[in-house]
């Protein structure tokens, strides 16, 4: 694969060390799911967590950003908890309208999913999506792909976040820690700009590598998946005791490396997988009273991002 990247330059706010983008891709992750199927029909329970991070945010004078499927805007579907992300000043992009790869060879459903979801934001809530989240995320984001970057440049989008390191494993993943440094902004060459996915992902920690029980992850994912959890949830009962515990330490680890290095920090979380695997909302507050301690340290969205990503 031919190498289609030009870096560029985040310029920081002045008085700005260093810059954390918060970001949450809100489906119904096939990985929790009966049938595999991924999707944006959000259960209550989501979206009462989806509500409860936005306060949780708001606790600190803080905003975050989610990540939507168009099939989850249909007009059968409940869209008022999206309205009120909205209207509490909290941003909202487009995931596909199916979970599809943007990697896909099949770019006439490629520029179906993201033409669809573009009404569906316009009909149902009124809003126009301008930053895209790529489903899944691949290692080299869509270099290779000029018809796909093309297809998601003729659908409004100037910015994409979709490359993603998949490297880590239970032995291994504290490296990840650098992975901000390695993993900046860049364009392509037909003008679409990567800002990939900088650290690693709730779904690829609690269930791949923080997972030590795989027939009791299977076994609940057949029977319960995507059913809220019962009276006294925990933790899951397929990852380690100690998951949630590793998981906010990996990300404290992450922002002293970004503090110290002055950089942008692009974070992709599920509130499915927090729902699941960290049901008491310790991961966030923590996060934020770091950065709360912290002056020099914006927290923000994708969208205040992008801002600050010098074109090529």
């Amino acid at each position: 694969m031919s190498d289609d990247r030009t870096p560029l330059e985040v310029t920081l706010p002045e008085g700005a060390r260093c810059a954390i983008a918060i970001t949450y891709d809100t489906d119904m992750a096939g990985g929790y799911a009966p049938d595999g199927i991924c999707h944006g029909r959000t259960m209550p329970a989501i979206k009462e967590r989806m509500l409860m991070l936005c306060g949780s945010a708001e606790s600190f004078c803080r905003r975050i950003h989610f990540f939507q499927i168009g099939n989850g805007l249909e007009p059968t579907e409940d869209v008022g908890y999206l309205q009120e992300v909205l209207e509490r000043g909290h941003d909202l992009d487009q995931h596909t309208w199916s979970h599809v790869p943007l990697v896909t060879d099949d770019l006439e459903l490629l520029d179906f999913e993201l033409r669809r979801t573009n009404e569906l934001f316009a009909e149902r809530l009124g809003h126009v999506s301008t930053v895209l989240r790529g489903p899944g995320g691949y290692a080299g984001g869509l270099q290779g792909k000029p018809e796909n970057q093309r297809a998601i440049l003729d659908n409004g989008f100037r910015w994409v976040s979709c490359e993603y390191n998949f490297r880590a494993s239970s032995d291994d993943y504290m490296a990840t820690v650098a992975g901000p440094a390695e993993n900046q902004p860049y364009a392509y060459d037909s003008g679409l700009i990567e800002v990939p996915i900088m650290s690693l992902t709730d779904r690829n920690f609690f269930d791949a590598i923080m997972c030590n029980d795989q027939e009791a992850y299977r076994e609940w994912r057949v029977a319960r998946g995507h059913d809220p959890v019962p009276e006294g949830w925990r933790k899951a009962p397929w990852t380690r005791e100690d998951a949630l515990k590793r998981w906010i330490e990996y990300h404290l680890a992450v922002a002293e490396e970004v503090y110290e290095q002055r950089l942008l920090w692009v974070i992709c979380w599920h509130p499915h997988s927090h729902y699941l695997h960290d049901p008491e909302n310790r991961m966030l507050p923590a996060l934020l009273t770091w950065a709360a301690e912290r002056p020099d340290v914006i927290v923000g969205t994708l969208r205040d991002a992008v801002e600050w990503i010098e074109p090529a």
